[in-house]
Order: C-alpha cells, then sequence, then structure tokens
C-alpha cells in the first residue's frame, strides 16, 4: 500500500509538472531551469515539440546514470523520468490559460513547485538535472545544489539570449516561485511544532502527566526564573505533529487557564515519535546488514 502511494504521489506530481509546462511555460517561452527549461529552447531552436527533446534528453540521462549508478538505485528516478515526458506529450494540445508572461511565470512557478514537492515527498525525482548532479558528484565532487543551480542558471540565461533579455527576468520569477511552493509542500509534510509551557507550581505535574498519557507524548523539563518575581520555575518543553497543537491547548487550558504558552514551528524533528528520514533508514540497514 505504502509503494502505491508513492508512486501515485509521483504521478501526481509529474502531472502537475506537466501541465504547469503546457498551459504556462511552453506558450509563453518562460524557460525556468530544468529538462523542461532545456527541452523549451531547443525545441525553439529545432522547430519541433519541446516533448521530443524532453523524452530524449531523460532517457538518455537516466540511461546514463544506470550504467555509472547502478539500477536499484534509481528505480524511483525511472517513474519520473518516464512519467513527465509522458505527460507533457499527453497534455500538449491543451490550451493555454493565459498570454501574459508574469502570470505565466508565477502561476507556472507554483504549480511547478507544488508538484516537485509532491514527486520529493514520495522521495522520487523528476530525473534530468537531478540525475545529472548526482554523475557531477560521484565524478568531481560538485555539491549537489550547486550543480542544479549552475545548470538552472544557464538555462535561464540562455533564454535571455535565445527569447529576449526580458524572458529570463521571468524565468527568474518562475524559479523563485518554483522554490517557495515546492518548499511549502514538502513542509507539510514534516510540519512539526514546539511548544513552551509556564505554569504554576500546582498544576505543573497534572499537565505533566496529561501530556504523557492524554497527549501520548514525551516532554522536558526545564529549569527557568521570573524576571519579575525572581521565583524559579519549571518550563514544560513538547515537541508533537502540527495537528495536535489544538489539542494540547485544549488540554492545558483545562487544567490551568492562567498557564503561559508559546507555540513555534519546527523544521526537521527526528527522534523517537517521529518518521526516521528515509536516507538515514538506509543508511542504518546497509551497516546492519554489514555487521
Amino acid at each position: 500500500m505504502l509503494q502505491i502511494r508513492r508512486y501515485l504521489l509521483i504521478a501526481a506530481g509529474t502531472f502537475a509538472v506537466a501541465l504547469a509546462f503546457n498551459w504556462f511555460a511552453g506558450p509563453n517561452h518562460i524557460a525556468a531551469g530544468g529538462m523542461s527549461g532545456t527541452a523549451l529552447l531547443i525545441g525553439s531552436l529545432l522547430h519541433i515539440e519541446p516533448s521530443v527533446p524532453l523524452w530524449i534528453g531523460s532517457l538518455l540521462i537516466l540511461a546514463v546514470s544506470v550504467y555509472f549508478l547502478g539500477l536499484r538505485s534509481l528505480a524511483v528516478s525511472a517513474a519520473g523520468s518516464v512519467l513527465l515526458p509522458l505527460f507533457v506529450y499527453a497534455t500538449r494540445h491543451w490550451p493555454p490559460l493565459t498570454d501574459n508572461p508574469l502570470l505565466a511565470a508565477i502561476y507556472g512557478g507554483l504549480m511547478t513547485g507544488a508538484g516537485l514537492g509532491l514527486v520529493f515527498r514520495a522521495h522520487g525525482n523528476t530525473g534530468g538535472f537531478t540525475l545529472i548532479a548526482q554523475l557531477l558528484h560521484r565524478w568531481l565532487g560538485v555539491k549537489h545544489s550547486q550543480a542544479i543551480m549552475a545548470m538552472d542558471s544557464a538555462v535561464v540565461l540562455s533564454a535571455g539570449l535565445l527569447f529576449s533579455p526580458e524572458q529570463a527576468l521571468y524565468a527568474l520569477i518562475g524559479v523563485f516561485a518554483t522554490r517557495k511552493s515546492m518548499d511549502l509542500v514538502l513542509k507539510l509534510q514534516r510540519a512539526s511544532k514546539v511548544a513552551y509551557i509556564i505554569s504554576s507550581a500546582r498544576c505543573e505535574e497534572a499537565l505533566s502527566r496529561a501530556v504523557l498519557h492524554d497527549l501520548d507524548r514525551g516532554l522536558t523539563k526545564i529549569a527557568g526564573t521570573g524576571g519579575y518575581t525572581d521565583d524559579l520555575r519549571v518550563i514544560l518543553m513538547i515537541v508533537l505533529a502540527a495537528s495536535e497543537a489544538r489539542r494540547l491547548k485544549l488540554l492545558v487550558q483545562s487544567i490551568d487557564p492562567q498557564a503561559f504558552m508559546i507555540v513555534c514551528d519546527a523544521d526537521d524533528v527526528a527522534g523517537e515519535g517521529f518518521p526516521e528520514h528515509p536516507v538515514i533508514r538506509r543508511s542504518r540497514k546497509r551497516r546492519q546488514l554489514t555487521v
């Protein structure tokens, strides 16, 4: 079931990226990086459908990567590499939603970022520049982020030369929108909160028991001193899922309505009670097999 959900997310994400390309980026000549932007440039130069160079480039890069990196490590990459050009080709005749390049850059970037976010939530990728970055990292030791940034920059600059400098500026807007929406989708997956609660001494134990047993979350007690009274106080720190924050607030208010509570966003939470990152999990399994 988990594998089915994983590949459904990859399919949904690549479909969204394909729609963003055919609805916004392609008709308005906005090459905002990636293989899709490269395919748009090549298609304009050769006067062919962008899906053709996207197919050829994606499959060629996938084949080279399989040869050097191995088939097992690229099983999920193969899904994205095949589905993206397939969806671009299947939706190539769908009419664009706007001919305003600014709107196309913004909405195309947001839709592309949302699609990529879904793919990355499934721990997959769409191939292309991601696989090239893996190869450059293996051969030359170049960081993945640096390699992808350099390639995206080259595509944007090429768009400025081939189309117009103005199109390159629109492409930069698209890149920014893509990064923001992608980060938002990924953040929703691992959204966690950290709460700090300062309660009265008589309610401290009751709050601790409620968090431990009713909310089923661990907590840490931090010694603190009141700035005005100089009284010793205990600060309860609880890390929990974002969906549990409202329940915690109601729980605290029911026990100590006068309690002072701060709830903040917490990114990249790891440890007992939270999902283990797949990269860490695979690394741990490899170590166990070695032993």
